[in-house]
């Protein structure tokens, strides 16, 4: 029986398939820290419109930790067209701040390049990864400064400082769905919007 990836526990969350204590335990077990569990499970209290990934468990450790630090280093040096080649042609994104998710790799660099012009210096510090089978979870710091417009949310001039999840599933070593989780409150908080 194949396990359930946290994108999947997070959907049962929100649709009351699987209780948050029971979700909370599972993700314990799977050695995320605590500050990682907070920003998932504050991520799954908000509802979201998603579909599953089907699952390969074709990737091995190594190779997904060297493809993400590739990612990584693409998205800190602003390479779109490194970025782009990251994807999957359907890629799904799912991020905590978009009620729905970017579905294919055009859509899903529109919102790359969205992000890049409104977070001045924007710095991602990873703190934990974890690989089981092709699904990689990476606990960060995201840091920087909004100067420019989100849809939504206008420039603050704010600097901020975010802990969240990213959980990436990859298929002959492409990114085929990547799920953010991250307490949006807390994003306005900092941002000082509302």
């Amino acid at each position: 029986m194949e396990e359930e990836t946290i994108p999947e526990m997070v959907d049962a969350v929100r649709t009351g398939k699987m209780r948050r204590r029971q979700f909370m335990r599972r993700l314990t077990l799977m050695g995320i820290s605590a500050a990682g569990i907070g920003a998932i499970a504050a991520a799954a209290s908000h509802a979201f419109n998603s579909k599953p990934v089907p699952q390969e468990n074709s990737e091995n450790a190594a190779g997904h930790l060297q493809l993400h630090d590739e990612h990584l280093a693409h998205q800190s040096q602003g390479d779109i067209d490194q970025l782009h080649n990251d994807y999957a042609e359907h890629a799904i994104v799912e991020d905590s701040l978009h009620p729905y998710p970017f579905v294919g790799r055009e859509a899903i660099i529109a919102r790359k390049r969205a992000g890049m012009a409104a977070i001045a210096g924007v710095k991602i510090s990873v703190t934990k990864r974890v690989v089981r089978g092709n699904e990689l979870i990476v606990e960060w710091v995201a840091s920087g400064k909004h100067t420019g417009d989100f849809p939504g949310l206008s420039a603050t001039g704010r600097s901020f400082s975010i802990p969240g999840v990213t959980v990436v599933v990859r298929q002959n070593g492409k990114i085929v769905r990547e799920s953010l989780y991250y307490d949006v409150g807390e994003v306005y908080r900092q941002l000082g919007a509302g």
